[in-house]
């Protein structure tokens, strides 16, 4: 690693709070990063259990830090809640970024690859890793590194004089249920589901929050509403968005070409290095603020595969 502050390595148990796991940074730890913080955070690259990964020590009282740790390294580590971890960290600098040994050196093999990464933003950069680090195996790490070096070449995106006709081309219609699927023989369900059905055992002010989504939804232009057993999809060309209620709130999920980094989402999902579904809690109609309604927009142009203008 490049990175300019001085390794650190601690054991720590792995610990949960609501749907995040994570460890506690030793106050020593915390204290020989000080110098890298902004705005309190402090960006790191390292290893848990010999497990590459990245991250930002988040501040908690008392001048301590915590570090979460996603799905995809504890997977790829092998380890769950209560697991005692040995875990080596490096500060980076905020402009800074530290890419995987593993991952640098697949780029590496790929002509021009690795020069492509380094020449991607800072953002996109981070992005990149996050999406390789999300990786729940070692074989399907190796299989993103590889993705990876083929999406900043732009060996899997449509070329230009194919794009148009991609985007315009007619979806294809089931004949059982009329359903209709940016690719012929689309895996689906034929059976017809209702909103009632969706909504079926949840409270009637779950219902109206989805009532409220829809219409912010509709406003984007035309959109086919799908409802299943227990969740409703929004469509134009592809699922761009989707509802699911609990008994609490309206989960609503919405489908980005890049990660937005918001404490107010619930989980983000990275499941391609342009496919990015962010999932947000709403319990209010305020909570459907102007902020929601361009994320909205832009997963909209998703669902129209304007994405593949930025990717082609």
């Amino acid at each position: 690693m490049n990175a300019t502050g001085r390794l650190q390595r601690f054991k720590a148990a792995i610990q949960k709070t609501g749907v995040n796991f994570f460890v506690e940074v030793p106050a020593r730890v915390s204290s020989s990063m000080r110098s890298f913080a902004h705005s309190g955070r402090i960006r790191v690259a390292g290893q848990l259990n010999q497990t590459p990964m990245q991250g930002t020590l988040v501040p908690v009282s008392g001048g301590r830090h915590r570090l979460f740790v996603n799905g995809g390294t504890r997977s790829a580590a092998k380890v769950g809640l209560g697991d005692v971890v040995s875990i080596e960290l490096r500060p980076t600098k905020p402009n800074e970024v530290v890419a995987p040994e593993d991952l640098t050196a697949g780029l590496y093999r790929v002509p021009g690859a690795l020069d492509a990464f380094n020449a991607q933003p800072v953002s996109r950069r981070r992005e990149l890793i996050r999406y390789v680090d999300d990786a729940r195996t070692r074989q399907s790490r190796e299989r993103r590194i590889a993705k990876t070096a083929d999406h900043i070449l732009g060996k899997e995106a449509p070329r230009a004089e194919r794009l148009a006709a991609i985007r315009e081309r007619p979806l294809w219609t089931c004949p059982r249920c009329g359903n209709q699927f940016v690719n012929k023989n689309g895996f689906h369900s034929c059976r017809r589901w209702s909103l009632d059905e969706a909504f079926k055992g949840r409270p009637a002010f779950v219902r109206e929050l989805f009532q409220h989504v829809r219409a912010l939804i509709e406003t984007c232009g035309p959109v086919r509403m799908v409802p299943y057993r227990d969740r409703v999809g929004f469509m134009v060309r592809v699922r761009f968005a989707g509802a699911t209620p609990k008994r609490d709130c309206l989960e609503i999920g919405f489908w980005l070409p890049h990660r937005i980094a918001s404490e107010r989402f619930h989980k983000v999902e990275t499941i391609y290095p342009n496919a990015h579904i962010h999932v947000l809690r709403i319990r209010q109609p305020e909570e459907l603020d102007s902020e929601v309604v361009g994320w909205i927009k832009e997963a909209y142009a998703v669902g129209c595969q304007q994405h593949l203008l930025q990717s082609g």
